[in-house]
């Protein structure tokens, strides 16, 4: 497997979040969003194009190489200070009114409450991996870990934690070998969707 991980610009924005966008669209959230199968690539599509778009412009956006097998999304601590109005120029990037009033209300719960999460565990100055994925065709080779290590490594000399949220247990074994820790475990109040939030300090 050969790599060559590259910092992502806006130029990349579109395939990257085609990229998440694939590799999530089967996720317990994202089914829970879009329940129909042939609209939830679309869906998860302009979500994942939203949050790549923040990652380039506040925070910082790795791929495996220039192919762009996998994608990883970090956050700072200083975005959540003042994000509303981030948000709102980043829902418009990423074309969200494309997913439809019944997918917005069903994110909704799972957004708040996640939110309430990351600032309950995560109080201080901290990075968030906001996404990770690998492309269908290229999971299971390695490539998310390779994201991980290197951006950990990249950070090694700051010594600030982590936070991450998944909402699969293979996911919470793939992030616990990374030394990060299960803070809670709980199901989303008014959905089915069992959510870990993970802390490595």
């Amino acid at each position: 497997m050969k790599t060559n991980i590259i910092k992502l610009s806006k130029n990349h924005i579109i395939p990257a979040g085609a990229v998440l966008g694939r590799a999530l669209k089967d996720d317990p959230v994202s089914v829970h969003v879009t329940p129909d199968e042939v609209k939830r690539h679309l869906t998860m599509e302009c979500v994942f194009r939203m949050t790549c778009y923040l990652g380039v412009k506040y925070g910082e956006v790795y791929a495996t190489s220039a192919d762009l097998e996998g994608v990883a999304v970090w956050i700072p601590y200083e975005y959540y200070k003042d994000k509303f109005w981030r948000n709102l120029k980043a829902a418009f990037k990423g074309r969200m009114w494309k997913m439809g009033l019944d997918a917005s209300r069903n994110i909704k719960p799972i957004r708040e409450y996640s939110t309430a999460a990351h600032r309950k565990y995560a109080p201080t100055n901290h990075w968030y991996l906001q996404s990770l994925g690998v492309e269908p065709i290229h999971q299971g080779k390695g490539y998310g870990s390779l994201l991980l290590e290197h951006f950990i490594e990249k950070i090694a000399t700051d010594s600030l934690p982590i936070f991450l949220e998944t909402s699969t247990q293979r996911n919470v074994n793939f992030y616990e070998r990374f030394g990060f820790q299960v803070m809670e475990e709980e199901i989303v109040p008014g959905t089915n969707v069992r959510q870990w939030y993970l802390l490595r300090k």
